[in-house]
């Protein structure tokens, strides 16, 4: 058994592992008639696991490339996705291969960090996978919504043909200091020409006074909800860059949907609270979902990047199971108005974790505070400050891979 990557025309492949294992469906023929004139895509790379030359692959992984921020810094990320294996050969290493070949391909093409969304934490942490962020996931009665203020401005539906732009605009603005945040040229592809439409979901845009854009949802409805959740079963959305704007846009879904819809649902990232905000909260629904889990591809890099408090010097000890670069104590020395100077050594480590707790300490998924609840996480210096590393940040993804 050997893993490689996959060539073009092999791409059906990954496709096939996929609907096979998931039970979904494929149109055999056509696809492989496709594969004879598929491209390679620089933003994927496809991985097949082989159990042997000359015969197909087994399992499948699929590596998105992208771009997120990290601490004022934009660091390359590889996206896991399209992970499968065929049944008959289940439990045998096979996705274990691929994994394996994929993330340490990241490191070599200099990606700092990877993320992916797991069925099942406990299998994704044998790669070296930690729990990031969360989602809060909002679902409020539009009845609820009728104290909200009427903040003024103006919501207008964006049909086939309108300008689609100022989505992106507002997508970069909301999380311009979010850390794990992917880069965007287009808010979202499907949105353009009429499939929309098609699919029924509609697109609503909020502008204040002046006309400057600072919010929009994207909805569709499920069964008496307006839904604007993204997710793999239908990626809509709610987005703004402000309190004034989510105001502006509940307002308008009050005003607009109360005939329509028993409510609406949403979610936004773990650091925003909006118990505050909502005028009437006794009867919501309201949870936390899991937004991911993440690792480090490279710790130096994000050592040296990262965003510290104060001046002093930590002494981390990383291990990782998959990419031996990673594997060292590196010795970070932190002050005001300068780079962070980090080197390997031979010392001993304040701290020793993986190189997943690493990515979502150093991401600001959690913060120090959550080290005490993380067994697998050993502190050898306990009266060092590691607060003054490991922090609350805002850290959230809204790409799907």
């Amino acid at each position: 058994m050997f893993a490689r990557k996959l060539q073009p025309k092999e791409y059906w492949r990954a496709g096939l592992n996929m609907v096979v294992a998931f039970e979904g469906s494929f149109e055999y023929g056509k696809e492989l008639e496709k594969s004879e004139t598929a491209r390679e895509n620089p933003l994927e790379d496809y991985y097949g696991t082989f159990p042997g030359e000359g015969e197909a692959p087994v399992a499948s992984v699929i590596m998105n490339k992208k771009q997120v921020r990290f601490d004022g810094h934009v660091l390359k990320m590889g996206g896991v996705g399209g992970v499968a294996t065929l049944p008959a050969h289940r439990r045998g290493g096979a996705v274990r291969a691929c994994m394996e070949l994929a993330l340490r391909d990241l490191y070599k093409e200099g990606c700092a960090l990877s993320h992916l969304y797991p069925f099942s934490t406990a299998y994704y942490r044998q790669y070296g996978f930690a729990p990031a962020g969360k989602t809060l996931r909002w679902r409020v009665k539009l009845r609820d919504l009728k104290r909200l203020p009427d903040v003024g401005g103006r919501v207008r539906q964006l049909l086939p043909g309108d300008d689609l732009s100022p989505l992106t605009e507002i997508y970069a603005k909301a999380c311009g200091d979010t850390n794990f945040s992917c880069l965007r040229e287009v808010f979202d592809k499907d949105l353009e020409g009429e499939k929309p439409l098609k699919d029924r979901r509609w697109i609503f845009l909020w502008s204040d006074e002046e006309g400057i854009p600072g919010g929009f949802l994207i909805g569709s409805r499920v069964k008496d909800t307006l839904h604007c959740v993204t997710e793999f079963s239908g990626r809509d959305a709610l987005i703004f860059t402000d309190a004034k704007a989510l105001v502006g846009l509940l307002h308008f879904v009050y005003e607009a949907f109360i005939a329509n819809f028993a409510d609406i649902e949403f979610g936004v990232p773990d650091h925003m609270d909006l118990a505050g905000l909502l005028p009437e909260i006794s009867g919501m629904d309201y949870k936390p979902v899991l937004n991911g889990m993440a690792r480090a591809v490279n710790a130096e890099t994000l050592l040296k990047l990262c965003r510290c408090r104060g001046e002093g010097r930590l002494a981390i000890g990383v291990t990782d199971k998959i990419i031996p670069e990673n594997n060292h104590t590196f010795l970070l020395d932190f002050a005001p108005g300068r780079e962070n100077l980090v080197e390997r050594t031979e010392g001993p480590a304040d701290i020793e974790l993986d190189a997943g707790n690493l990515a979502v300490l150093l991401g600001g998924c959690r913060g120090a505070d959550s080290i005490a609840m993380t067994p697998d996480i050993r502190v050898n210096a306990p009266g060092i400050d590691l607060s003054q590393v490991f922090y609350r940040k805002p850290c959230h993804i809204r790409d799907l891979f």
